[in-house]
């Protein structure tokens, strides 16, 4: 990931925190929209702690972006306990796809194609640090 990407998602991350509980929000209702399998996962949990803890880690990832070793062990651990969770790995597709458009909901006329690009990279980074620690484990 080059520098320039990194300042555009902190930068972007930077606009859009003032409203990073309604992204949240956003992401959920996306998530849930297009694969509704992903609902039962949170049964019972109130979500407005998953918000909380959807945007600590978002805002986890970007802080550490100058630390790309943190940031894989983070992921790795992450991934496992995604797998307790219940989460497939095909899951992890229309998590993405459910991550931009909240994002790109969120910042509004901030989400350039090259703030779009910053944070598909990202996300790319995420799944495949994720789905290579958990291979083999998670549901196929």
């Amino acid at each position: 990931m080059t520098k320039d990407t990194e300042r555009l998602i902190r930068d972007s991350w930077l606009r859009l925190f003032p409203l990073r509980l309604a992204t949240a929000q956003r992401f959920y209702e996306r998530l849930f929209e297009i694969d509704p399998t992903a609902k039962a996962l949170f049964d019972g949990k109130p979500m407005h702690v998953q918000h909380e803890k959807f945007v600590q880690t978002l805002d986890t990832l970007v802080q550490m972006l100058d630390f790309p070793a943190d940031i894989i062990g983070e992921l790795q651990a992450l991934a496992h306990r995604h797998v307790d969770y219940g989460v497939t790995l095909e899951q992890y597709a229309t998590v993405g796809t459910a991550l931009l458009w909240a994002l790109e909901r969120g910042m509004g006329s901030g989400w350039t194609p090259d703030v779009q690009r910053a944070w598909i990279e990202l996300y790319l980074l995420i799944e495949g640090v994720m789905k290579r620690a958990v291979s083999g484990t998670a549901t196929e």
